[in-house]
């Protein structure tokens, strides 16, 4: 298995090298950019989500319990007054981190369904619906970040596999085959859960009003 430095580094140098005909292009300015490359690197830790031992992980779910109830307190524009808003986020920062992540990490196995490749799937439709649905950004960039997104979950699987082969010694470990996989013979019942979200949220993405033509209206937008 990679460690935590090498799936960082691997994710940020293959979505770099991929980043970069697309901003010669001129499609995305550096701002965007920087964006996508973010995403690539996060994709590039989202299977080890399920390490309760990975300490880079919980400082992760820590983060996360400070900026999602933010998030989605501004999202939603909550009107009130500061003392009530602070106590919300608050209490939400509190029931994330010591009972909702670890309940997570209880009911949750290393290698599991986070490890398949539905799971970088479902990822990458939520950060579509996030960016585009949310927070109203083009639907190229909001594609192309979940591209990123997929791009560096799927460098993770691969480079995992990679160090499941001994290739001095033309030998394959016992993990062989943990990581990159369609869906995960101990948890069927969450399998068929996950696709059944992928499918309940392609609900979601524009593909009756043809987003070929929307792709191509919104990459017009970004080069004008």
């Amino acid at each position: 298995m990679a460690s935590f430095e090498q799936h960082v580094n691997v994710a940020v140098i293959v979505s770099g090298v991929t980043l970069v005909p697309i901003y010669a292009s001129s499609f995305v300015d550096m701002n965007h950019a920087l964006i996508l490359l973010a995403f690539g690197m996060v994709g590039g830790v989202l299977p080890d989500l399920d390490s309760d031992s990975s300490k880079p992980v919980q400082i992760a779910f820590r983060i996360l319990a400070i900026f999602i109830p933010l998030m989605v307190l501004l999202s939603i524009g909550v009107k009130s007054s500061l003392s009530v808003i602070l106590s919300i986020w608050a209490v939400s920062t509190i029931v994330l981190n010591f009972i909702i992540f670890k309940l997570f990490l209880l009911i949750t196995k290393h290698r599991g369904i986070f490890h398949t490749i539905p799971m970088g799937i479902l990822f990458s439709q939520l950060l579509f619906i996030v960016l585009n649905h949310t927070f109203s950004f083009t639907l190229f960039f909001s594609t192309v970040s979940a591209v990123f997104l997929f791009m560096g979950f799927m460098t993770h699987l691969i480079l995992d596999e990679l160090f499941s082969i001994n290739a001095l010694g033309f030998r394959i470990k016992k993990s062989f085959g943990t990581a990159l996989k369609l869906y995960d013979k101990n948890n069927i019942f969450g399998t068929i859960v996950l696709y059944l979200s992928i499918f309940t949220l392609y609900y979601y993405f524009p593909f009756k009003d043809s987003i070929f033509i929307k792709l191509y209206t919104s990459v017009e937008h970004l080069t004008c």
